[in-house]
């Protein structure tokens, strides 16, 4: 839990840390089913986003880590460990705080590929968004300040797994939030939390902290700004996601915006592109994508000897006492403070770079749509000289991208998990839509670029089993369970074929082994999606098929008159050339 608050809780702030602190402190979970597993669900995002710290915590109790091989393992034990909890009753009452439990284990389960049972989470949380309200700030009425402001932030984690949904490929047979005319509605400024940290926080106000006091500058002196609070960088990192995804927005459920000409489009693509690019030159000191010492008092980025070396966690009792005993030590707290920096530092430039791509893959495909059909803005030719020129751009974000992935050191990424994984591929991909000739030196540079993604990726993904976010992670029983098998030992009896959607390839029969009841096959009657078979009259005796290399008697011969059986889809199973070939 330390660990979760130390370094996993800029990112996912989903409790009220004094309050946290203190039921963990007096063994709420021994008494209270819904605060432990809420214990179970942090427990597993902390292990799914800290890899690097798994051999620790096996280490704390090694008889029960001994039972936990993998991360993978030991997340679906803190996830069943939550489920169990539930009774018949459990949904009848709801909360935020089961929310959470249903979106962190969504998360947890993400971190290690565990794509299916993350997205049956996701359906959980997402149900339970629409219940609560969080979207709507009228159904914040009546809530006390601590539950307020723990809403809002739930509301913006949603709008983050909304926007991936919207923008990142390979997401969309995820289920959606929000639906084609409430985007428009949401009041976002509202729905912003405010920029204090949970210390001032309280059920009944909000105690804003003691104003800043700008003293005389003079020109030696940089201009000050107010402290950096880990509620300033969350809020900033929402205005990037809510500024990026304002394109994609206008057009949710409006057909105008798409009719209008690819030069108006082009334009206000353009237009929010540089927007995005320069919202962040007014970010706190720490936030600078190149930030340093010297930055307003940004404590300094401690470079780490190898990756093995773990974040700074106060790792111990999250009472009170140990706190004040850690802050008490020299450069302790600060540089907890300071890591809690680096990592909201990474995660609010990955995003902003990742979003500028997007927009700019958007450009070029604007671009792209402009020379095509007869009404064609601009000829192939021009298409090509714009889409070297936007090249340009594309490369400085690609530069931008490995700047920040070789000045961070890795243990501040490594809380951002698989998330900051995808955004940093999303980029490095781009590179392979490169314009120009093998020979030329942007050709080249993007190579050298992709050597460089490709050994940061290799560091970051740190999935436990193959992640198909990106593909159909699924299988379908019922439809593919016959079809996509190799060997088919044991056919006893089967009366009914009901749907043959799709058999691409009846040339090799390599092992049928028993085929124990096939003596008559006098009526085939449920054959239902094979358009074209024309002449199967008479299979009425195959007693014997021992060997398909050789079939020597079979006394009442297929017709010859097979024409062609091809699938509902057009796809030709069975040719008159294939009948002709010998068995």
């Amino acid at each position: 839990m330390a660990d979760y608050l130390d370094l996993i809780y800029p990112l996912v702030p989903v409790v009220h840390r004094p309050s946290f602190r203190h039921d963990l402190a007096n063994n709420r979970d021994l008494t209270d089913p819904d605060f432990f597993a809420l214990l179970m669900s942090l427990v597993a995002l902390t292990i799914g986003l800290l890899p690097s710290r798994f051999s620790v915590y096996r280490s704390v109790d090694p008889e029960a880590g001994i039972r936990f091989d993998t991360r993978t393992a030991m997340i679906n034990c803190c996830a069943d460990m939550c489920t169990r909890q539930r009774d018949a009753s459990y949904w009848d009452q709801i909360s935020l705080r089961k929310w959470v439990v249903s979106y962190v284990l969504s998360v947890a389960c993400f971190q290690t590929g565990q794509v299916n049972r993350s997205r049956m989470f996701d359906v959980e949380w997402l149900q339970l968004s629409r219940l609560l309200g969080l979207h709507r700030i009228s159904e914040y009425e009546g809530l006390n300040c601590i539950e307020t402001q723990l809403r809002k932030r739930a509301f913006w984690l949603l709008f983050y797994a909304y926007a991936h949904t919207r923008v990142q490929n390979g997401r969309w047979e995820r289920l959606t939030y929000f639906n084609q005319s409430e985007l428009r509605q949401v009041n976002f400024e509202a729905l912003m939390p405010v920029e204090v940290d949970d210390e001032y926080i309280f059920e009944t106000r909000v105690v804003p902290p003691a104003p800043f006091m700008l003293s005389p500058g003079t020109p030696s002196q940089p201009e000050q700004r107010p402290p950096f609070t880990l509620a300033s960088g969350f809020i900033l990192h929402s205005r990037v996601f809510l500024k990026g995804l304002r394109e994609a927005m206008s057009y949710v459920g409006c057909e105008c915006e798409l009719r209008r000409g690819p030069a108006v489009r082009l334009a206000r693509l353009r237009d929010l592109l540089q927007e995005i690019r320069y919202m962040l030159d007014d970010a706190p000191g720490p936030m600078r994508q190149w930030a340093s010492s010297e930055s307003y008092d940004a404590p300094t980025t401690p470079r780490l000897d190898g990756d093995s070396q773990p974040a700074m966690s106060s790792y111990g009792s999250p009472a009170a006492a140990h706190s004040a005993s850690l802050t008490s030590e020299p450069g302790g707290y600060s540089k907890i403070i300071q890591g809690q920096a680096e990592i909201m530092r990474a995660n609010i430039h990955v995003t902003h770079l990742w979003l500028q791509s997007l927009l700019l893959e958007q450009v070029d495909l604007v671009l792209q749509e402009s020379a095509i059909g007869p009404n064609a803005a601009m000829g192939s030719e021009e298409v090509t000289e714009a889409l070297k020129a936007n090249w340009a751009e594309r490369e400085d974000i690609c530069r931008q991208m490995l700047h920040l992935l070789h000045s961070i050191p890795y243990v501040y990424l490594e809380p951002n998990g698989l998330y900051l994984t995808y955004k940093v591929r999303d980029v490095a991909v781009t590179l392979l839509n490169c314009p120009f000739e093998p020979h030329e030196r942007p050709a080249r540079r993007a190579a050298e670029y992709m050597r460089d993604f490709t050994r940061a990726l290799s560091r970051l993904d740190r999935s436990e089993i193959m992640n198909t976010n990106s593909l159909k992670s699924w299988v379908d029983a019922d439809r593919e369970y016959y079809f996509n098998t190799n060997n088919i030992d044991n056919i006893d009896n089967i009366d009914n074929i009901d749907n043959i959607d799709n058999i691409d390839n009846i040339d090799n029969i390599d092992n049928i082994d028993n085929i124990d009841n096939i003596d008559n096959i006098d009526n085939i009657d449920n054959i239902d999606n094979i358009d074209n078979i024309d002449n199967i009259d008479n299979i009425d005796n195959i007693d014997n098929i021992d060997n398909i290399d050789n079939i020597d008697n079979i006394d009442n011969n297929i017709n010859n008159n097979l024409a062609t059986i091809t699938s509902p889809r057009g796809r030709l199973l069975i040719s008159q050339e294939d009948q002709k070939r010998p068995a």
